[in-house]
């Protein structure tokens, strides 16, 4: 049977990776993984999907020992609480009913919280508990939330989408939930980035990782909201990263942790630079705001 992209329906790939991923911190896989491109869209895909890895406790564990939540917030509270930032740029939370898709321990709510006239999580029912115990309603399921007639008026999905085995699903899913003026903000990966066309193969080699089963970029997103009738309200790259870390990546061949990070660049001119790195959209990765 012939692999059938989900987002151009076309089935014309090629073979980009032949070789081991990333399945855990710093460990790889034992075997050679085939990664595939589309030809007319360039959506890169595991030739093989792993549904099973779209259980977030599974997946979290691979990174994050025995799903702590001292962990999670240690690790994801200062990316985080910089993407929401950033996003209120463009959105104004107030009055709102918020849900985090993936919420984990709920950062991004726990921060919107008195701003916002709801606050909700979803995911797996490990972080049920918790979540509650900080005064924010949970749902383990879209299922769940569209049986109870809640519709939200912002939903937050930040690192997500690239680890469905059916995107599409998910989408439509989340757009039953969603109220009739409602925002959809989604941070995407971007698979065609500055640090994959400058560093090739040393970026690659530690980008793929069993836990991804799509890289999108800007061509493949556009088509897929366009199938699902979203309107793109917002469509804005985002760097994580300064350019002192891209400079210190090449420099090193392997990924850098912020205390490494060499110094080549003053602040001003880091900033400059990152700025059209985002203007061009091969940052990192992509926000996108979309509604019905």
């Amino acid at each position: 049977m012939k692999h059938r992209c989900i987002c151009c329906g076309l089935c014309n790939h090629k073979i980009i990776w032949n070789d081991k991923i990333r399945v855990g911190k710093n460990i790889f896989s034992k075997n050679r993984i085939k990664i595939v491109c589309c030809n007319s869209c360039d959506l890169v895909s595991l030739k093989k999907k792993i549904k099973i890895l779209e259980d977030s406790s599974i997946a979290r564990d691979l990174y994050n020992n025995n799903n702590s939540i001292k962990e999670f917030i240690r690790f994801h509270y200062p990316r985080e609480i910089k993407k929401i930032k950033y996003i209120e740029k463009y959105i104004n939370f107030k009055n709102k009913k918020v849900l985090e898709s993936n919420c984990g321990s709920g950062i991004l709510i726990n921060y919107l919280k008195k701003k916002s006239s709801l606050t909700a999580g979803l995911d797996n029912k490990l972080y049920e508990n918790f979540i509650k115990k900080k005064g924010h309603s949970f749902f383990s399921s879209i299922n769940e939330i569209a049986a109870k007639k809640i519709k939200f008026d912002a939903i937050l999905s930040l690192s997500e989408l690239e680890h469905k085995v059916n995107p599409i699903l998910f989408l439509k899913n989340l757009k039953r939930i969603l109220s009739s003026s409602g925002k959809l903000i989604l941070r995407i990966p971007n698979y065609n980035n500055i640090y994959k066309f400058l560093l090739g193969y040393d970026f690659l080699k530690y980008d793929f990782r069993n836990s991804h089963n799509y890289y999108f970029s800007e061509k493949n997103l556009d088509l897929i909201f366009s199938k699902l009738n979203f309107k793109i309200i917002e469509k804005i790259g985002m760097n994580e990263y300064s350019f002192n870390h891209l400079l210190s990546y090449a420099k090193t061949k392997k990924r850098v942790n912020n205390k490494d990070v060499l110094n080549f660049l003053d602040k001003k001119r880091d900033r400059n630079l990152v700025s059209n790195v985002e203007k061009n959209m091969i940052s990192t990765s992509l926000l996108y705001i979309l509604k019905k």
